[in-house]
């Protein structure tokens, strides 16, 4: 026990005075983390190489061990392969995430590199080789998807503490966090090779948050998040390659809850808007936090709880190894589920409209297609304006809209369109048309809406479709709905469709079968000399 003590000592007392000596080195050699985008909260350049530090003081614990003669170093040595397991790969990962910080990378190098350094630590000996399944047990992989799924684990996981290193002291907080839960199921499962790294990492990440607490002075930069989270994932499938299933399964994906929550997330929500997968942006947890007005530090202690609710839980599991490892991973993901809902994320929020609309709007809207198509079967069928009228009025009884006008006829073609709207009117009367414009005009109000102020209103908009067959224009119809009303249960895109192509036909028809031009001319010049005014 003591000589757990003195590391965890040697680690934080390491990290205190070796975080200040780089932040130093950093700032002289301008190794420093300039705000030149949006995306950075800081206003003022800070070092960035914070990971050496945190490395250093980890390597500098470690490195007492062979000095020390006790059951618990002779127990290590006997294991000291398995410390390289886990050194070696993770001493690569820092040495990529130095260059990235001082020279930079794309994505596909580093992810290339990441899988690259995980399939080496695989090769070592590091792998999951059996995976639980719910009501089938533990099943043991085959050596291909033991690989695939021992590197996916291990790029994701690392990656997970990248995406979160936003605000200052979270990445490096909910690391800290991840360390005692590994530490803690260590300490349960009696693996001394793991609960020496994890005090280690431990002690190293409490000496450097007193540096990367907000107001940051240095920043765990890629060095620092890419290697703490691979170190972190390589001690989880170290630590319970030989674990009961419940732990095996359940400790690792609540030990990193947070970075595991925000990066599923993150990905969800590039998948569903069609956005590049590795194109940063300012939509994590901790952004969208931060634009309720929250201040950094607000935010940093509101998820360290998250942290340690999920670190508890894991710890809770790790103890007992229950049962219902199923029924507490689902209670779990739905409680993340509605607090990330009430995040209000774009995403979240199309796809509750668009359960809504499926299941609850789903029996209305098709009612309402329906009918829009038999209206564009009626116009199909009419041959005179009161036909189309009343496939019209058919169609718009739905109720979805509250108002509606169209004007009829061919452009600066009066006479002809005169010569319709009076051939018809003898027929049957047109109660809701006249002429106005030149052209016949319709209009159609829903019984509890008054017509007058609709039109030109702002509580209202309007859908406008053009008729036309080929080059020719036959007029317009406009659809006004209200900004205040139920949402619009009708596709539109029938309505752009085969309703629109059906009544600008229908127009055709009415205005070229039955008036030859020579009477249309002839009836104009009747009219006129009676005095009728076209309106």
């Amino acid at each position: 026990m003591n000589t757990y003590f003195a590391l965890f000592l040697i680690a934080t007392f390491s990290s205190l005075t070796i975080t200040p000596l780089i932040r130093r080195l950093c700032e002289r050699l301008k190794l420093l983390d300039v705000p030149v985008d949006g995306r950075r909260l800081h206003r003022k350049a800070v070092p960035r190489l914070g990971g050496v530090a945190i490395y250093l003081s980890c390597l500098f614990a470690l490195s007492v061990l062979p000095f020390v003669d006790n059951l618990l170093t002779q127990t290590l040595r006997q294991q000291s392969g398995d410390i390289f397991v886990a050194m070696v790969p993770a001493t690569l990962v820092l040495f990529l995430g130095i260059y990235d910080d001082l020279r930079g990378t794309n994505a596909t190098v580093k992810f290339v590199a990441l899988g690259l350094i995980a399939t080496l630590f695989y090769i070592m000996g590091g792998r999951i080789e059996a995976l639980s399944i719910p009501f089938l047990g533990s099943v043991e992989l085959p050596g291909t998807v033991a690989l695939l799924l021992t590197v996916f684990w291990l790029v994701a996981i690392a990656n997970a503490f990248n995406l979160i290193d936003g605000v200052d002291g979270l990445a490096s907080g909910a690391a800290l966090f991840s360390s005692l839960v590994i530490l803690g199921v260590s300490i349960a499962q009696a693996r001394p090779l793991t609960i020496v790294v994890a005090l280690v990492l431990c002690g190293a990440l409490a000496g450097f948050l007193r540096y990367n607490f907000n107001p940051a002075s240095i920043f765990l930069g890629d060095s620092g998040a890419l290697f703490v989270g691979f170190t972190l994932a390589a001690l989880s499938v170290l630590g319970t390659q030989k674990a009961t299933t419940t732990v095996a399964v359940v400790m690792p994906i609540l030990a990193f809850g947070l970075p595991v929550v925000d990066t599923t997330v993150t990905m969800a929500r590039r998948l569903i808007s069609r956005r590049p997968m590795f194109e940063g942006d300012n939509e994590h947890i901790h952004h969208m936090l931060l634009a309720r007005g929250w201040s950094q530090r607000r935010v940093v202690i509101i998820l360290y709880a998250v942290c340690a609710a999920f670190g508890m839980v894991a710890m809770l599991f790790a103890g007992t190894g229950s049962n219902l490892t199923t029924l507490v991973l689902f209670v779990l993901s739905v409680a993340v589920i509605i607090a990330v809902g009430h995040l209000r994320y774009h995403e979240v929020d199309e796809l509750k409209a668009g359960v809504k609309r499926t299941v609850a709007d789903r029996r209305n809207k098709v009612a309402n297609n329906i009918r829009v198509r038999r209206a564009a079967i009626a116009l199909s069928r009419a041959s005179d304006l009161g036909e189309i009228f009343e496939a019209l009025k058919e169609m718009l009884e739905v109720g979805e809209f509250a108002y509606a006008n169209a004007q009829l006829g061919r452009p600066d073609e009066t006479a002809l369109n005169l010569s319709v709207f009076n051939e018809v009117s003898r027929r049957h009367p047109l109660p809701e048309a006249e002429l106005r414009n030149g052209g016949v005009f319709w209009s159609w109000t829903r019984p509890d809406i008054t017509a007058e102020p609709v039109v030109g209103s702002n509580a209202f908009w309007c859908f406008r479709l053009p008729l036309t067959t080929g080059a020719t224009e036959w007029g317009w119809i406009n659809l006004y709905h209200s900004y205040d009303g139920e949402r619009l249960l009708v596709d539109l895109n029938y309505l752009s469709g085969p309703f629109r192509k059906e009544l600008s036909e229908a127009a055709a028809r009415a205005f070229t079968a039955h008036v030859s031009p020579a009477a249309a001319s002839a009836e104009l010049r009747m009219s006129v000399s009676a005095g009728n005014t076209l309106r």
